[in-house]
Parts: C-alpha cells; structure tokens; sequence
C-alpha cells in the first residue's frame, strides 16, 4: 500500500482544525445542528473502523458486531439510572462487561468459520436484540428506548448551547479509537491478524493458534464498539434497540466497503459520509424538495435506501475498493507518470 509522508501531520492538522472550528466566527460548525449531526457521524466513524479490524484486517465476517455497540450504550444507561453510579463509574463497568461477552461470545461463534461464523453471530445479535426490544429484566424500556437520567451526567452534556461539547467528545472518542486500531494494526499481532485474513493454513503451519488471535480481534473491536457506544448514549441521549439490529452491522459493511477496507482511514471516511448522507437524504425526503417531480423519480429518490443503494452500486462497478482504493490507484498512475517524465 502506498504511503504518503505527510499523511499524519495532514490528519494531525485535519482534526485541529475540526475541533477548533466552533470557536471560529465563520463557518458551518459554529451551528449546533451541524455539530449533532457531525458528532453522530465522527461515532459511526469510529464505529466502522471497529469493523474493519474485524472484516478488512482479519477477514472475520460478523453479523452481530452491532450488539457490542447497543451493549456499551444500554449497560452505560443502565447503571446510571438504576444503580446510581457516576458516569465514570457506569462506563467502565459497561466496558468491562461487554468486553466479557464478547469473549464468551467469539470463543463461542469462533468454534466455526466462514458463513457459518457470520450466522452464528447474527444469531447472538438477534438474541441480543430480542433481549433489549422485549424489555428483559424490565431494565430496557422496549422499543421506546431507554432515556439516560440527564440528573447523573455533567452538565456540559446537557441543552442544545452544549452540543459543542458532545461534538468534541464524539470527535475525541474517534481520535481515540483511530490511536488504538492503528496501534493494534501495526504491532505483531496485527500482522498475524493480516497474515490469517490472507492464508490461514499458511499461519497454522508457523506454529500460532489461528483462533487465540482471531477471538483477540473480537474483543478488541468488541470493547471500543461499547466505548462508541457510551459515548453515542451521551450524545443521542438514550440507548435505542436499532443499535442492537443485525441492520446495523450491515450499515457498518457497507460503510467499509464505501470507504475501502483495509485501510484505517478510508473506513472511517466511510462512516462519516455513509452517516451523514442518510441523515441529509432523510430530510429531503421530509422536505418538498423532490414534489415537483415525476412520481415515477420523485419516488424512489424519495427512499434513502434506494439513493445509497445506487451509490454503493457505482462505488462496487466504478470504484474497487472504495474511496481509499480509488485514491491509491490514482495516486499510484500519477507517481508512473512523474516517474517517466523524470
């Protein structure tokens, strides 16, 4: 993969700007609507990431990634309004336990592989998501979601004069969560996770236990999905069963597969756009922009699954490997064409 020297202090200097863009007297970012629906977009960023260690790094395909993401928004809401515990307290005690599930959950589903591997997940998630939807333990509030008691959270987290607030947590939370996939990534166990992604007979045959690191990758990506997650409770205000539905982890495949597997950057630039797009299409479908057209157009682009539906679709025909694979091709035919000129 081609790497550009300037590509960290670019990213360094991308997320300055971006957090210091509130306090300009210019600008979009200065409007808390903005700010919501990028702070929103910067977690399912974040969130996409987690599931390209899990699909672009290690070749793991799951269907119930997104039960991890609903756990560390439920247990976090869950602690704060029935036990009483700081939010501190609350968010590592959800971090903890989601990182225990996911053990238990990948040591089991890991027991297969290929399809069966992603059924086997899809079911844990669906059970998960039946728990949570069917108010268990009379803990969940059902359908309707459950409400974070806004009494036991800091202040700055409140009212819409401190969405700039949530704006840098979520920001932060991606920051963070791109620190510790590029660790993991680039240590030795993120080349074992490459070289099983790529050949894992090939790995068996070197001695290491194909399974110990794969079920590493789980809980890894597992445990920051829950961080995402505390950290979407704050900025949405409740934990929602959609968090928990196997349509959700679809979303985070496709937002991989938009910005480019395998490549840390791309997945989030797949989840910011992905994210903001559906928000944007869904306003305009509450609009009248699209009233003035034929009912035969104006319909289906009325339907923002069918707008992002071709998109993915131009994306697979036009650009392989997403965004970041169309930047490296273009990057790799400007550096022949220099190269022959020299």
């Amino acid at each position: 993969m081609l790497r550009w020297k300037y590509s960290r202090p670019l990213l360094g200097l991308l997320v300055v700007v971006t957090a210091i863009g509130p306090f300009l007297s210019f600008g979009m970012l200065r409007e808390p609507g903005i700010q919501q629906t990028l702070a929103v977009a910067f977690l399912y960023g974040a969130l996409a990431l987690t599931y390209d260690l899990l699909f672009g790094f290690t070749g793991l395909l799951s269907f119930g990634h997104a039960i991890f993401f609903a756990a560390g928004a439920y247990l976090t809401a869950i602690f704060i309004n029935t036990s009483g515990w700081s939010l501190y307290v609350a968010f590592i005690a959800a971090i903890a336990i989601t990182a225990l599930l996911a053990a238990i959950i990948g040591a089991a589903s890991l027991r297969t592989k290929g399809i069966t591997f992603a059924m086997v997940t899809l079911a844990f998630g669906e059970a998960g998501h039946i728990i949570i939807s069917r108010n268990f333990g009379n803990l969940t509030n059902g359908e309707n979601g459950l409400p974070i008691n806004a009494m036991r959270i800091p202040g700055i987290f409140i009212g819409v004069v401190n969405t700039k607030y949530l704006f840098w947590l979520a920001l932060a939370v991606l920051v963070f969560v791109y620190v510790a996939i590029w660790w993991v990534t680039e240590s030795s166990a993120g080349r074992v996770f490459a070289a099983l992604r790529d050949n894992e007979v090939r790995t068996s045959v070197l001695g290491l236990n194909p399974n110990r690191f794969k079920l590493l990758s789980f809980v890894i990506a597992a445990t920051l999905a829950s961080v995402i997650g505390a950290a979407m409770l704050l900025v949405s205000g409740n934990a929602a069963p959609r968090y928990a539905t196997a349509d959700t982890t679809i979303a985070l495949l496709l937002m991989v597969i938009l910005g480019g597997s395998r490549t840390r950057w791309g997945a989030v630039l797949g989840g910011i756009i992905y994210s903001v797009a559906s928000t944007r299409l869904q306003d305009l479908n509450q609009g009248n922009a699209l009233g003035s057209l034929p009912k035969i157009i104006g319909g289906p682009l009325s339907e923002p699954a069918f707008i992002m539906g071709l998109l993915f679709i131009f994306i697979v025909m036009f650009a392989p490997g997403g965004l970041s694979g169309a930047y490296y091709r273009l990057r790799s035919k400007y550096l022949k064409r220099k190269s022959r000129k020299v």
